[in-house]
């Protein structure tokens, strides 16, 4: 252990609502007791499903990536193929399930990179990020009603100029592969 657990103790949300469910998340309503028990008030929460991604390695040490338009800033974004975990889906099956579905690709060996809280200040749920050895592509994609990807496939040896360019804007990708970087490097 690196750094040692503290002293206080957690606070609680006792009694959790959902005020508005939106499919893709849902806004939960929790009142909010301190490590005392003391109430505090209400706060408010998404309610988000698991998610993962997958840093896809083919034979030929390039990386797996997907452009596809995203909502919330309204362009496209460069990243690793990912999506949120079915209902009683293991987030390995998941993450195969995602990279076959958006870029048409599978992979023999996968293994977890990380398993992380995506933003614990307003979510609950969590990230799963896999690397993907020997991915090669194998059949169509499959895309959501919402969703079209196009394939790119960038050099393993490129990664951390990548990452550096910019062009990687998706905070959880980046992660994913930042990790990556630090445990298997730029390459063979």
């Amino acid at each position: 252990m690196i750094v040692p657990p503290p002293a206080m103790r957690p606070w609680s949300r006792p009694r959790i609502e959902i005020v508005a469910d939106f499919g893709i998340f849902a806004v939960e309503k929790g009142l909010l007791h301190d490590a005392a028990g003391q109430p505090m008030r209400d706060v408010f929460t998404f309610g988000c499903r698991n998610w993962c991604n997958v840093v896809a390695v083919t034979p030929a040490q390039e990386i797996v990536f997907v452009w596809q338009y995203r909502f919330g800033p309204g362009e496209l974004s460069l990243e690793v193929p990912g999506g949120v975990i079915d209902a009683g889906e293991a987030p390995e099956a998941a993450a195969r399930r995602e990279l076959l579905e958006e870029s048409g690709f599978e992979a023999g060996k996968i293994e977890l990179l990380s398993d992380l809280q995506p933003n614990p200040a307003l979510q609950g749920n969590r990230i799963y990020s896999y690397v993907a050895w020997d991915a090669v592509p194998t059949g169509s994609t499959a895309f959501d009603e919402l969703e079209e990807c196009e394939t790119a496939l960038v050099p393993r040896s490129a990664l951390g100029a990548l990452l550096d360019s910019g062009q990687v804007q998706h905070a959880l990708v980046a992660v994913a592969l930042e990790t990556f970087l630090r445990r298997h490097g730029a390459g063979p």
